[in-house]
């Protein structure tokens, strides 16, 4: 299989695959279509599972960590500097794009308040990236906790207090620099949160288990995490193009491995917002109550 794999990844079927991956190398935000990341991203599987790296593993957690940290600086085609402010402007980039967050954020309500979490419950963000996520919700009165493994995320996230400070608003909203396995021991010991809500970043941890066995730890008996967003399975080949480009974890994950796990961990009560139906495709919107 491997040697058919290799094959036809050189074959001229795939030559126009090979062409558009070695560009987008060079310029990540290269645009293509549907029909040419498919193109690029089935030639990369196709080299990359005869060489033996298909499926991807990942065994070195020090290196995952540092590849996470210097995400911002390995992206080609672009300055630092534009693409932080990209960052720092998220979700308000194109029509497509800002209606696409902000539907998943109104659908982030919706689920917050039929777990009766209403403002202003304590919440703890996995993940925040730069905090777009953490502020709105802040503005609808949560108090926000936001964690990243990176601390150049946490020097901008913090910026976003000043956006409540400038509307005389009350400032609920903090960042801390803690990775998602062990947000736990980073945390101060004497506080809990009535939710933890990891939104489109819990496939980028080098291990989700340890990560729902650590967000366990900081509930208060009773609360709830909340997985929002998440890729299923097929996430996996679909963008792995985009993970070993920025060279970061781009895994997904199935609903029954989620909520197999989530009741080893020790939730006790589980519930599935969203599609009901299993399918590859379609994004995990899960909450487990401790």
């Amino acid at each position: 299989m491997k040697r058919l794999a290799g094959w036809l990844a050189d074959s001229r079927l795939l030559r126009r695959g090979r062409r558009l991956y070695e560009a987008n190398e060079k310029d990540y935000f290269l645009p293509l279509s549907k029909a040419d990341k498919l193109l690029a991203g089935g030639y990369l599987i196709l080299r990359d599972y005869a060489a033996g790296r298909f499926p991807p593993t990942f065994e070195d957690q020090a290196r995952a960590y540092q590849a996470e940290k210097e995400y911002r600086t390995s992206l080609k085609g672009r300055e630092v500097t534009q693409i932080r402010e990209g960052e720092l402007r998220k979700p308000f980039w194109d029509a497509r794009a800002t209606g696409r967050y902000l539907r998943a954020y109104v659908k982030l309500l919706h689920c917050l308040e039929a777990l009766d979490l209403r403002p202003p419950a304590r919440l703890l963000e996995l993940g925040c990236g730069t905090g777009w996520l953490a502020e709105f919700l802040a503005l609808n009165g949560y108090d926000v906790l936001g964690t990243s493994l990176a601390d150049w995320e946490i020097a901008d996230a913090g910026r976003r207090r000043l956006s409540l400070e400038a509307k005389q608003l009350p400032v609920r909203l903090d960042f801390q620099v803690a990775p998602m396995e062990t947000v736990h021991e980073h945390v101060p010991a004497d506080r809990r949160f009535q939710a933890v809500y990891v939104f489109e970043a819990l496939h980028h941890a080098f291990s989700w288990e340890q990560t729902l066995a650590a967000a366990y730890r900081v509930l208060e008996p009773g609360g709830w995490l909340v997985i929002a967003n998440e890729p299923n399975r097929a996430h996996t080949f679909v963008s792995y193009r985009v993970g070993r480009l920025s060279n970061t974890h781009e895994i997904g994950m199935s609903r029954r491995r989620l909520l197999q796990e989530l009741r080893q961990v020790g939730f006790r009560e589980t519930r599935i917002f969203g599609n009901r139906l299993h399918a590859w495709v379609l994004t995990h919107w899960i909450a487990g109550r401790k």
